[in-house]
């Protein structure tokens, strides 16, 4: 087998932001650090499950690869679960997500808005989980820790696509500013002007890199910039 990693920039945003969010909110414990392994492996094994079944020669050595990465995120989640068995919930509620990332992988059309929203659907299930891990509750504070994550990735992926797929798209430009400046809205109009703080520079790299030729690594430096911005105005507020 080969190891690999994955050159998705965004994906590791939404990888760790949530885990990381949940984790601080909802207190870290030893058991964070298998579920960590885990939840790497994870990632890196259905990524390149991914890219396994979109090819039309099948490479055994990826397929090895994902085999390894997988059982890998196995044995790394058995303490878990022996910790807590009632995250096996949060695994079973990525299921439905992993599946509708694995169709668009088939047709190879990974680039759907709905599949990039239910890639990140998953990973802020995995923040609640992490949340979770630490709480042991089910709480208003779990909601928060799914959400707000949520609404933050929803306007990257407006964002990007008018950098790179649809740079030239109008519908596309409208969607990212008009999303993004409601968001701003709606926590102005609420009172919380801590996430107002959070999402406004969103909206501020959503409107002045428009229209302008930047390099994806550029653009991915950015995004993870903003997402430990992010990161820490939303742990703030929930902590």
């Amino acid at each position: 087998m080969k190891w690999m990693i994955p050159n998705q920039h965004g994906a590791w945003s939404m990888l760790i932001l949530p885990f990381v969010l949940g984790g601080t909110v909802g207190g870290w414990t030893w058991a964070h650090v298998p579920f960590a392994i885990a939840w790497l492996f994870v990632y890196m094994g259905t990524f390149f499950l991914f890219q396994y079944i979109k090819q039309r020669k099948k490479s055994r050595d990826l397929l090895r690869t994902v085999m390894m990465y997988l059982i890998i995120a196995i044995v790394a989640i058995v303490p878990v679960f022996l910790v807590e068995w009632r995250l096996i919930w949060f695994a079973v509620a990525m299921i439905p997500f992993g599946l509708v990332n694995a169709y668009f992988a088939k047709i190879k059309d990974e680039r759907n808005v709905w599949n990039d929203a239910s890639a990140v659907t998953s990973f802020c299930i995995g923040g609640m989980a992490s949340y979770y891990l630490g709480a042991r509750v089910l709480d208003e504070t779990m909601i928060w820790v799914f959400v707000l994550p949520y609404l933050y990735f929803f306007g990257s992926i407006f964002f990007v696509k008018t950098m790179i797929r649809e740079k030239k798209s109008i519908s596309y430009r409208n969607l990212s500013w008009g999303y993004h400046i409601l968001l701003i809205i709606v926590f102005i109009v609420l009172g919380y002007p801590l996430l107002v703080l959070a999402y406004a520079p969103s909206l501020i790299r959503a409107v002045w890199f428009y229209g302008k030729k930047v390099p994806i690594m550029k653009i991915g430096i950015v995004e993870i910039a903003n997402s430990v911005f992010v990161l820490t105005c939303l742990a703030t507020y929930l902590v």
